[in-house]
């Protein structure tokens, strides 16, 4: 008898092994994609709300005086804001300096927000604003 001829190919076994490998991965690779998109997303939210942020902080003081106190807004739909004004307090060891310059300094914190309710994002700009007493601006 001529020895039996051997069929070349794969089994069942090894297709289902091999498809359950790309199931896998392409499971990963999915994730993977969907995470990248999600943070890009946040980090376009980020930069506009910083955008948003920087053009009113720059804008406050150029037609009037700043003013000590509270104010809040929307920047459109999606962006919403809170502004707190008050007088620079310097550091206790900063005392020495007090009186010899003729400027009034301000500090000037915005928050801002947005999103839905519920997953609420949001961020927080602080700085320092230098003005002439007696100057507009």
């Amino acid at each position: 008898m001529p020895p039996r001829l051997r069929q070349r190919g794969f089994s069942l076994i090894e297709l289902l092994a091999a498809f359950v490998v790309f199931a896998i991965g392409f499971g990963v690779m999915m994730e993977i994609t969907s995470s990248s998109l999600r943070n890009a997303r946040r980090a376009a939210e980020q930069t506009e709300a910083a955008l948003w942020a920087q053009s009113l902080i720059d804008a406050l003081g150029v037609d009037e005086k700043l003013k000590v106190g509270a104010d809040s807004g929307k920047f459109d739909d999606h962006y919403r804001w809170d502004l707190q004004v008050s007088e620079w307090e310097p550091p206790a060891d900063a005392a020495r300096f007090e009186g010899t310059s003729p400027i009034e300094m301000y500090r000037i914190e915005l928050v801002v927000r947005w999103g839905p309710s519920g997953a609420e994002r949001s961020s927080r700009f602080v700085t320092v604003r230098a003005v002439q007493p007696g100057v507009n601006g």
